[in-house]
C-alpha cells in the first residue's frame, strides 16, 4: 500500500493555487505547519512524501514553486549539493514537531502522521529528491535525485533513531547541551506566556539574545528560593548539565504562582514542559515569537486551570 503526505512548508499565499491542485494527485493527507530548513536556511515551498508499505521504501522530494520554467527548474536545483541524510534528520525533527503539536491540539491526522515516522524509523534507506513546478500546476517539470545520490542509492537511516517527541521531564536527568538548551527554551518560553510577556513581534533569534531576560532576573533575585533553576539558567552546558525536574517542576510552579492570567500546578508544569519541549527543539533562528507563544499557548490550554 502506497501512502502519501504533503506538508506545506512556507505558508506563501501564492502557493494556495498550488496545494490545491496538487491534492488532487493521490495526497492522502496534507500538513501546513512550522517551516523546515535546508542547507544555508532555505525553506522548501513543500515537502511530499510517499511511503510503500510492500517494498518498505520512502521517497522524500522537496519541492519549489515559481512562476515560469526557467526559474522552477533553476530553484529546486539548488538543492542537488545537500546533504541527503541531513534533510532526512531535519524532516524526522520536522515531523516530531507536528506530532506534539497534533497531540496539543488533539489533531485527528496524529495517528497518521505517528504512522509515517514509525515507518521511517522501519525503513532501511530513503530516497530524497528535488522537484521544481509552476504554483499554476500540479505537475512537476522535473524531479532529480540529490547528486550525493543517484537514482538507485538511498540514504541509511540510523538503526535506532531517537525519538525527540519522547523527553520525560521527571526525575534527575542528565541532559546533553542540546537538550539542555531544548529545556531552557522550553521554560523562556512557557515563562513568557504565563507571566503575560508573550508580545514580541521579532523572531526567535532576535527574542533569545535580548539583554534583559525577566525570568533570569527574577531567579538571580531569589536564587535561594529557585536553586535548581538557577543552575539550570546559569550554568554553562557545553558538555551537559544534571538537573532534578522534580525540583525544577516545583520551583516553577512557585515561580509562576504570582501570575495573574494562569495558575499552574506542579503536574501541569510537568505536562507542559513535556509537550512543549519537541516543538521548541525543533524552532528555526527565523521564527516569528507570536506563532511559537501561539503553540505554548495551546498547549497550555489543555494543562492549565
Amino acid at each position: 500500500m502506497v501512502s502519501r503526505f504533503l506538508f506545506r512548508l512556507d505558508g506563501s499565499k501564492e502557493n494556495d493555487e498550488f496545494m490545491t491542485l496538487r491534492r488532487t494527485r493521490d495526497i492522502d493527507l496534507v500538513y501546513s505547519g512550522t517551516p523546515m530548513k535546508v542547507g544555508p536556511g532555505w525553506i522548501p515551498d513543500f515537502l511530499e512524501v510517499s511511503t510503500d508499505s510492500a517494498t518498505a521504501r520512502c521517497d522524500l522530494t522537496l519541492i519549489e514553486l515559481e512562476a515560469t520554467d526557467i526559474a522552477a527548474r533553476a530553484s529546486s536545483r539548488k538543492y542537488l549539493p545537500e546533504n541527503s541524510s541531513a534533510i532526512v534528520q531535519a524532516f524526522i525533527t520536522y515531523l516530531n514537531g507536528v506530532l506534539s503539536q497534533c497531540r496539543a491540539t488533539a489533531d485527528p491526522r496524529l495517528e497518521a502522521f505517528q504512522q509515517l515516522r514509525d515507518f521511517l524509523a522501519r525503513s532501511s534507506s530513503v530516497t530524497v529528491r528535488t522537484a521544481g513546478a509552476l504554483r499554476t500546476s500540479p505537475e512537476f517539470l522535473e524531479e532529480l535525485p540529490l547528486i550525493d545520490q543517484p537514482e538507485h542509492q538511498a540514504v541509511q537511516l540510523p538503526q535506532t533513531p531517537t525519538p525527540r517527541d519522547s523527553f520525560i521531564f521527571q526525575g534527575e536527568r542528565l541532559l546533553s547541551r542540546v537538550d539542555g538548551n531544548g529545556l531552557r527554551r522550553t521554560i523562556r518560553i512557557l515563562d513568557a506566556v504565563i507571566m503575560g510577556r508573550d508580545h514580541s513581534g521579532g523572531t526567535l533569534k532576535s527574542w533569545r539574545n535580548v539583554r534583559t531576560k525577566p525570568l533570569h532576573k527574577a531567579v538571580s533575585a531569589h536564587a535561594d528560593r529557585y536553586p535548581g533553576l538557577q543552575k539550570l539558567l546559569f550554568s554553562r552546558t557545553d558538555t551537559g548539565i544534571q538537573v532534578n525536574c522534580d525540583h525544577l517542576a516545583r520551583e516553577l510552579a512557585d515561580l509562576w504562582s504570582s501570575s495573574e492570567r494562569m495558575r499552574v500546578n506542579q503536574d501541569q508544569v510537568v505536562a507542559s514542559i513535556t509537550n512543549l519541549f519537541p516543538i521548541a527543539l525543533s524552532l528555526q533562528e527565523h521564527e516569528q515569537m507570536q506563532r511559537v507563544f501561539d503553540q505554548a499557548w495551546v498547549v497550555l490550554k489543555g494543562k492549565a486551570s
